[in-house]
């Protein structure tokens, strides 16, 4: 864990499920913006607060959001299934599996609905001011916003707990380091 000057400690690279975890609140403040920018646009059209708010909020879902699922979908998923719990009982397995097969689904209709917005989302971005006052419909924010918020709710309540329960500190690391890599950055091997 990484301590921030500002006095809230961040979670680093060597606690994986906690910055996946702390990405959720990440995902939510965006969330929020996009609601906000909905309130925005019918007023003022694409001034230059709704091109900023785009524009942060097209660079967060363009790079994060695909970092997130990568996250568990290339490291984290391949570590529970390879927990020695899941090697040892059947049942541990098929929860496992169902809970991955679960989330699978639910991100290909998250990207599904995040690349629809994200369309809209380039169209303010690149509008004059007082344009694009109906480019992002309500209801295809709070469709999103279901979807994503859904999905919070059922890692927070099950793929989280599942992964701190059976990850060994080992598999931990790795899906750590493997995160780091991704984005660049170096895993805080010393502080283990």
């Amino acid at each position: 864990m990484s301590h921030s000057l500002l006095g809230a400690a961040a979670p680093s690279f060597d606690e994986p499920l906690e910055m996946l975890d702390a990405c959720h609140g990440r995902i939510q403040a965006q969330i929020e913006t996009l609601r906000r920018l909905v309130q925005h646009l019918p007023r003022h059209g694409a001034d230059q607060a709704a091109r900023e708010a785009a524009q942060g909020v097209l660079r967060y879902f363009s790079v994060a959001a695909p970092h997130h699922h990568a996250d568990e979908e290339d490291d984290l998923f391949p570590a529970l299934r390879a927990s020695q719990a899941v090697a040892r009982e059947a049942a541990v397995a098929a929860q496992v599996e169902a809970l991955i097969e679960r989330i699978l689904a639910d991100h290909r209709r998250m990207d599904r609905a995040r690349d629809e917005v994200l369309a809209r989302l380039q169209a303010i971005v690149a509008a004059q001011p007082g344009e694009c006052s109906e480019a992002l419909p309500a209801a295809m924010v709070e469709g999103l916003a279901e979807l994503y918020l859904g999905h919070i709710d059922l890692e927070t309540r099950e793929l989280l707990p599942l992964g701190r329960r059976l990850l060994s500190p080992e598999q931990a690391a790795a899906v750590g380091r493997s995160m780091a890599a991704r984005r660049g950055a170096v895993f805080p091997e010393g502080e283990q």
